[in-house]
């Protein structure tokens, strides 16, 4: 067995136990669960990361307790250890050092994360014929304007050779592809999926099969009508799921004054998600840094991201740059980094993902994370 995998072992096993162990003391063992991230932890990440934990749970009257209990609860235990395995100790710990070397090899950031952008009725499978077109081929990645799972497949088997292992799905509409993307889960056991529905809800059955995926977190569109009852079935099958919601600039208007019964935050609990992923709307300037001071002040029973802000502050913290992502639209140009007009002219769909990171990735300046 390599180091990897038996050290990977060893933290399952830890993990395990300790949650556990929370139901005799909750309050306890979670504290205990913080140090044993301290003695797991290698690098100044993790050590970051530790320290913040300790301080928030410092505070006993903290509503982080309420927002783990509630995740404890709700939740299965092997969805919440897994996938946080594959992202502390896979994504951010043992893969970022190939991200590193990799990254300085090459001369540019490699992303620690990758987005795609779907839509219902764009995905194509590459055992399905293209009926309103003769001359294409859904097998073909460079169809116009489509993506199919093949192209998704190959960009993360490209992705998992140079230390990248956490992606993000962001499905609009329909569900008709859900079981394809499903299978894209299964076989990355390894990897960390955040599955985002835009409007798109899942069947009986497809919840069923996610719910066997413990390496997945879906996240459902707060805005959209259907959302309650979508984050009701998550809850009841004890899946792990957040929610997130497109801001505008009008959310942070009180900011200052926010605590656990503002009425601006209060209309998310009852999706009895213990995470919200934000998100920056069209034309509005991103609030990351007052999305960050609002969750280390710690005022709330659930844990607030600004996805993109976030992103940006891991990849700091993993390479000493920002950019740490690179996001993909439905017909598979890139949107961020932001470029005026997707690819540059010389690129296409059939272009590796390591000559896309030199085109559109910035440089990689810092040798002292190489080592």
């Amino acid at each position: 067995m390599d180091k990897k995998k038996l050290t990977r072992l060893m933290i399952d096993t830890v993990v395990k136990r300790g949650i556990e162990n929370m139901a005799d003391d909750p309050r306890r063992s979670i504290r205990r669960l913080a140090d044993l991230g301290r003695r797991f932890s290698t690098g100044r990440f993790q050590d970051d990361i530790i320290d913040i934990i300790q301080t928030i749970l410092a505070d006993d009257n903290s509503p982080y307790y309420t927002m783990m209990q509630n995740l404890l609860d709700n939740t299965d235990h092997a969805c919440i250890r897994k996938l946080g395995i594959n992202i502390g100790y896979n994504s951010w710990t043992y893969d970022a050092r190939t991200l590193r070397k990799c990254s300085a090899e090459l001369g540019h950031i490699i992303p620690w994360l990758l987005i795609f952008r779907l839509e219902d009725n764009h995905i194509k499978d590459s055992n399905t014929n293209d009926t309103n077109n003769n001359n294409s081929s859904a097998n073909d990645i460079n169809t116009k304007d489509n993506i199919n799972i093949e192209f998704i497949k190959r960009r993360i088997s490209e992705a998992r050779d140079l230390g990248i292992n956490s992606f993000s799905i962001i499905q609009k509409g329909g569900n008709t592809d859900a079981d394809k993307i499903i299978d894209i889960f299964r076989e990355n056991e390894e990897s960390a999926f955040f599955y985002f529905l835009d409007d798109a809800m899942l069947t009986e059955s497809q919840i069923s099969a996610i719910k066997e995926c413990k390496n997945v977190m879906i996240s459902i569109n707060a805005d959209d009508p259907q959302s309650s009852n979508m984050s009701r079935k998550m809850h009841d099958d004890k899946i792990l799921y957040s929610i997130y919601h497109y801001y505008d600039d009008n959310d942070f208007d009180n900011v200052d004054s926010l605590d656990a019964n503002s009425e601006s935050l209060k209309k998310y609990y009852d999706y009895q998600s213990s995470m919200i992923f934000l998100m920056p709307g069209k034309g509005c300037k991103n609030h990351g840094e007052t999305v960050k001071n609002i969750r280390l002040k710690g005022k709330f029973p659930c844990f607030i991201w600004d996805m993109y802000y976030d992103a940006h502050l891991i990849s700091k913290r993993l390479l000493d740059e920002e950019n740490g992502f690179l996001e993909f639209d439905k017909d598979g140009s890139v949107i961020k980094p932001c470029l005026k007009s997707g690819y540059p002219d010389n690129l296409d769909k059939d272009t590796s993902l390591t000559d896309i990171i030199k085109a559109v990735m910035p440089k990689y300046k810092t040798t002292s994370a190489c080592q």
